[in-house]
């Protein structure tokens, strides 16, 4: 079964929209929790991908879109000192992160597509259908396509200079970067940007620290159309590895043509870059749960060095069925590095009530206190009819 989000088939910001998303909270009253809780839906097992393999899969030119990251003067709640506060709090842009374009990963769909006789439709028909329509179906499609506000929220966090990325301790620190539920990857590129631009501030006596980044979503298509690929954008122009002329201040969107680069030799080539850059990406699909914490931690960095492990989540609590599994496997892999030896802490965007459904932040930060786990707010906002939070969760060594 599926449930709308009451979206057209383009997200707010390709259009230009910058607010509250069509009221995201009361769309999801609309849906009948047996719609979820009932799906005999075939769940899909963890499973790792490649990046190389992924990229590779890319038409030669891709179309993207910028999204702007502001911060605005008195947005929320006060923050605490530790995380926001600083002297430039001023309504400004703050950053630039680029992202391929909906209608492009949509004409990819439509050419991947396989219409057949039978009742059930192929990977690119239901992704498709989901991405036209604004429809989730448990188990099958679980809306990485979109850009979701809470996102915005978390992205904004990890951007501001009072972030732990940005501090100045952290320049020579390891860091492991989880994002859940990632889709489109805005706050994992936020921390992307914010890696690359703090390694213009070490010291040629000093050795920066190196960045694990694990990009997390249900669908392997998603990874693959829009994952990877935006990915790839913001690498090229974080680092100024694309010509001068081919990105300008007043430019919101553009076509890359990878062939005129150099097709598979020049993606080889950036491939390294990133490895020189002392970053690794990781690519997992699948179903949260023992398997998948499994697969991370084998995949985790075994550096000598402690590790910083932040992990980071938008919009994935809007489920009582997802917010069990969901509360577990986070909790699991905190413990698990934090028995490594290394802190670690997570980031949870949501809204504080998805009516209708029944998740929500409160239900939420119950299961967390009943598995171990210690969660607080640390940014609030009540700008729209139904306020957002981030939470900092934490387990209890």
């Amino acid at each position: 079964m599926s449930f709308s989000f009451g979206f057209s088939g383009d997200d707010i910001d390709d259009e230009g929209q910058d607010d509250d998303h069509g009221d995201l909270a009361h769309e999801i009253s609309k849906t009948r929790i047996s719609d979820l809780e009932q799906s005999n839906t075939r769940v899909l097992p963890p499973k790792r991908h490649s990046f190389k393999d992924l990229l590779a899969s890319l038409p030669s030119q891709i179309s993207y879109n910028t999204l702007r990251i502001a911060l605005q003067k008195g947005h929320g709640s006060e923050p605490p000192n530790e995380m926001m506060q600083h002297e430039n709090f001023n309504e400004t842009l703050v950053a630039k992160i680029y992202r391929r374009s909906l209608f492009d990963i949509r004409a990819q769909l439509m050419a991947e597509a396989n219409p057949s006789t039978t009742d059930e439709p192929d990977s690119a028909e239901t992704l498709l259908a989901g991405l036209e329509n604004g429809d989730l179906s448990s188990g099958i499609y679980e809306g990485g396509f979109k850009t979701w506000e809470c996102a915005m929220d978390l992205a904004s966090m990890l951007t501001v200079p009072s972030s732990p990325l940005f501090q100045d301790g952290s320049i020579e620190q390891d860091w492991e970067v989880i994002e859940l539920g990632a889709g489109s990857a805005i706050p994992g590129l936020a921390v992307l940007a914010a890696f690359l631009r703090r390694k213009t501030r070490v010291g040629r006596t000093q050795a920066p620290g190196s960045l694990k980044l694990t990009l997390c979503d249900y669908n392997a298509d998603v990874l693959r159309l829009a994952t990877v690929p935006n990915v790839f954008l913001n690498y090229l122009f974080l680092t100024g590895r694309m010509a001068p002329q081919q990105v300008t201040e007043d430019k919101d969107e553009g076509d890359l043509d990878l062939e005129e680069l150099g097709g598979e030799t020049f993606t080889n080539a950036v491939m390294k870059e990133i490895l020189a850059e002392k970053i690794s990406l990781d690519l997992i699909s699948g179903r949260w749960g023992d398997d998948f914490v499994d697969l991370i931690i084998t995949s985790s960095s075994q550096s000598v060095r402690s590790v910083n492990l932040l992990i980071l989540a938008s919009e994935t609590i809007y489920s009582p069925s997802s917010i069990k599994p969901f509360a577990r496997t986070l909790l699991t892999l905190l413990k698990r590095h934090q028995q490594r030896g290394g802190p670690a802490k997570a980031w949870i965007a949501a809204k504080k009530v998805y009516f209708g459904v029944g998740g929500g932040v409160d239900e939420f930060e119950r299961e967390i206190a009943s598995l171990g786990g210690t969660s607080k707010v640390i940014f609030e906002t009540k700008d729209t009819g139904v306020g957002r939070v981030i939470l900092q969760v934490t387990s209890i060594p």
